[in-house]
């Protein structure tokens, strides 16, 4: 599917109508796990999200989780009393629902990320009056990336592949019989928006307007760098092989052999930390390359991007959607990385950095050699970041997925 029409988008006016009286409900992944009180442990990042759908939906809103036992790896897990939750939540038999359907699909807009357990559920939505919304992050391509990332070479690994090609056939299935699709990122959209009659593209991200650059900060910025010529560089994220870590220090290796000042500072935690660190050492980084840890994102990462940074280096080796690439350009942080499907869709709507063949150091060094010597380019760039970003703040995506919700739910009330 063609993006023009999705390259910049404006905001959206809400309906002019008030959203009919139709239950939202979100089936979500994580493990259904409810204490001997009665509480729910639940991650606050999720919560704070779904708060933010009952903010802005004209009706109920109700989790759906499949009952479990393990919890999720999430570092901000907590107990919650559900008198805390505006929402409701329920423990939900996903296979028994996409094949039985049941009360909760009456009258009810279901948002589902594609699940083997929930295959069906179009049709029983069609049959039981309800709405189904496929959301979409991963594209076949990027799932066989990781898949390989995880499983390495060997029988596991072509399992998987197996399961990942029959699995498409389904989610396709399915995303042509839901009434609607979102879209988080540009991979997706592209893949699947041809195959649902009202796709929407969105990118998902955590920042509000305030903490966009201004055109004063990266005015200053680029001034800082034109008086000292030292390229202030950073990668934030998990460190973890799958996002491309290893090849941070390849990568100053090649700067350093180059004559280029610079500096890059490296944000985050995960098992490469210790690997990071043994080469820094070993190659004599410690002047060029700095590990920070992990990063409040408000008030630390943001405003040292805002303020400190000069270009950020994305070496992601699979194309997920990380809120990593609009965070940065809502910093007005130009961005020189992979082509993996999503940084090269991205890229090509807010021409805010540059896209380098994948898996090569030498080549994220080749552009960044070539803007540290040509700062009107890199200037140019991080003022396309910002004008994108600030398109596409939270509250602007937050507010289209809303509205083309409610758009879908009036839809079906005039077919009625």
């Amino acid at each position: 599917m063609s993006l023009q029409r999705c390259a910049m988008p404006e905001a959206p006016t809400p309906c002019a109508s008030t959203a009919p009286a139709w239950r939202l409900v979100v089936l979500s992944s994580l493990p259904g796990i409810r204490s001997a009180e009665g509480h729910w442990l639940l991650p606050a990042k999720f919560v704070n999200g779904m708060k933010q759908y009952v903010e802005r939906w004209n009706g109920t809103v109700v989790v759906g989780l499949q009952a479990g036992h393990e919890p999720s790896g999430d570092l901000d897990n907590r107990q919650w009393n559900p008198s805390e939750l505006p929402f409701e939540v329920r423990i939900v038999d996903f296979r028994e629902l996409a094949g039985n359907g049941g009360p909760l699909l009456r009258r009810s807009i279901l948002l589902v990320t594609p699940n083997h357990l929930l295959y069906g559920l179009g049709q029983r939505c069609r049959e039981q009056g309800g709405l189904l919304v496929a959301n979409t992050e991963l594209t076949l391509t990027t799932q066989l990336q990781i898949a390989r990332s995880v499983h390495g070479w060997g029988l596991s690994l072509l399992k998987t592949r197996l399961w990942l090609l029959l699995n498409h056939r389904r989610a396709l299935a399915e995303i042509r019989s839901a009434q609607g699709l979102q879209c988080n990122g540009t991979p997706t959209f592209e893949a699947f928006g041809r195959h649902n009659p009202t796709p929407l593209l969105y990118f998902d991200n955590r920042v509000v307007s305030e903490l966009c650059a201004t055109p004063k900060e990266i005015e200053a910025r680029c001034e800082a760098l034109s008086r000292r010529r030292r390229l202030r560089l950073m990668y934030s994220g998990r460190l973890h092989p799958i996002k491309g870590v290893d090849h941070l220090v390849p990568l100053a290796r090649r700067l350093r052999d180059r004559n280029i000042d610079f500096e890059l500072r490296i944000a985050g935690d995960g098992p490469l930390q210790a690997t990071l660190e043994a080469q820094i050492a070993q190659h004599g980084l410690h002047e060029q390359v700095r590990l920070l840890g992990t990063l409040d994102f408000h008030d630390q990462l943001m405003p040292m991007l805002r303020q400190e940074i000069d270009l950020f280096v994305c070496p992601h080796l699979q194309g997920d959607p990380s809120c990593t690439y609009l965070e940065t350009l809502c910093a007005g942080v130009p961005i020189v990385g992979y082509a993996n499907e999503a940084w090269r869709g991205l890229q090509r709507l807010s021409s805010a950095g540059r896209v380098c063949a994948l898996g090569r150091p030498g080549a994220l060094a080749d552009e960044i050699e070539g803007l540290s010597t040509n700062l009107d380019a890199l200037k140019a760039l991080a003022m396309s970041a910002r004008e994108f970003a600030i398109q596409h703040v939270f509250e602007v995506e937050f507010e289209r997925r809303i509205v083309h919700l409610q758009r879908l739910c009036e839809a079906a009330e005039l077919r009625t």
